[in-house]
């Protein structure tokens, strides 16, 4: 008879945030994949304002806890219903305490108690995906940690270049396929262009437009190349007056989306079928999903706001680079050039400089240039830790 512990049952906590409900999903799914688990899915309590603040401030009790510390902190958490339902389930599929085919697993912050916390009430295995402001990794089974967090190298930890997603080229193609008829593309070359808007740390100027996409169209129109463009965020008014009167002087747009607009851009289309993917550098989630696509992207840097705040990461980021200070002490957007450099040391990403050289260059690098040398999918890859170390736990 084997009594090998084999996971059953994925329980998936969910705070409604999608980018992190995304993150916890990709894994679970390629577990789910890889050992036949069944994945129930809960949300935990909405919290806000001084409750919310008193809760997650109670949460300390939970870093060397017990059965009734998780106790204790579920009731003032409002988690009720959500215990009765975890309770149910586990009723239903005849586990008990101590179980060994049950993983919980959920990302963000805001879910780490309640994950933690359900653990200890049935003492089965807990993974977090990001590390928890309140907890830290140390009281979790397994932690995925993306590099710009700066893991510790610990059994518990796996470092990821970035977050994982659910996306699959499977999962691309089929929606790209849905979408072609609605989008009908032209034949011959095509390129998709990502501009992320404005944000606390970059802006997009009229200049930038010029130099950068400007530089694409004029490529474009030469070699006979299909272009998409997709602005996902707010840019100024002016930088939008020039984009569109660029637009009108250019027989290569095929495609042009805002985000604001009535319809969002069918973008796995675009990504599934184009040839070169150009996406600014504050697209992350963007980027990370069409690396799991199998699609190189060749990154545009952005200009930064200029303020104290900003001033002072890129003064560390500089003394970074120059060796005189620890990555560590990176602040904010600037600690994903940490995953920056990882990706183009590997070929996933390129910078548009590089790109434009290497372009201009020997035309037979080109096939280099273009392929993707090992298959970038985080999910997958954490997947396959939780999986084939499930057995040292017990």
């Amino acid at each position: 008879m084997n009594n090998t512990p084999k996971i059953k049952t994925i329980i998936l906590l969910s705070d409604g945030i999608a980018e992190h409900d995304d993150q916890s999903r990709g894994v679970a799914m390629w577990i789910a994949k890889l050992t036949g688990a069944e994945i129930l899915e809960t949300r935990i309590p909405e919290l806000s304002g001084v409750v919310k603040l008193k809760v997650y401030r109670a949460s300390h009790t939970l870093v060397n806890g017990n059965r009734k510390d998780a106790r204790n902190w579920l009731a003032i958490a409002s988690a009720d219903v959500m215990v009765r339902k975890v309770g149910q389930w586990f009723a239903e599929r005849n586990f008990y305490e101590g179980t060994r085919e049950v993983l919980i697993i959920s990302a963000g912050s805001d879910c780490s108690p309640y994950n933690l916390s359900l653990g200890y009430m049935w003492r089965c295995v807990c993974a977090t995906i990001s590390t928890s402001k309140m907890l830290g990794t140390d009281p979790f089974d397994f932690a995925i940690i993306p590099e710009y967090e700066f893991p510790l190298k610990k059994t518990n930890i796996l470092a990821t270049l970035g977050v994982p997603n659910t996306l699959t080229k499977k999962k691309l193609k089929d929606e790209a396929v849905n979408l072609l008829e609605e989008y009908p593309l032209d034949p011959g070359e095509k390129w998709t262009i990502i501009i992320g808007g404005n944000d606390k740390n970059h802006i997009v100027k009229p200049d930038w437009i010029k130099k950068n996409i400007g530089y694409l169209m004029r490529v474009a129109e030469i070699e006979g190349i299909n272009l998409y463009i997709s602005v996902t965020g707010n840019i100024t008014r002016e930088a939008d007056e020039t984009l569109r009167l660029l637009m009108s002087r250019a027989d290569s747009i095929k495609g042009y989306f805002r985000e604001s607009d009535e319809k969002k851009a069918p973008l796995p289309l675009f990504i599934s079928h184009s040839d070169e993917i150009f996406c600014t550098e504050n697209k992350l989630n963007l980027i990370l999903g069409a690396l799991t696509a199998g699609k190189r992207v060749v990154i545009l840097r952005m200009d930064w706001k200029k303020n104290i705040k900003n001033f002072i990461k890129k003064t560390i980021a500089f003394m970074v680079n120059l060796g005189a200070v620890n990555q560590k002490f990176l602040l904010g957007y600037t600690r994903y050039e940490v995953l920056f450099r990882h990706l183009i040391r590997q070929n996933y990403v390129v910078e548009f400089n590089d790109w434009r050289r290497r372009r201009h260059g020997k035309s037979s690098s080109n096939e280099e240039d273009s392929a993707i040398l090992e298959e970038f999918n985080e999910a997958k890859r954490a997947a396959n830790w939780i999986a084939s170390t499930w057995n040292t736990l017990f």
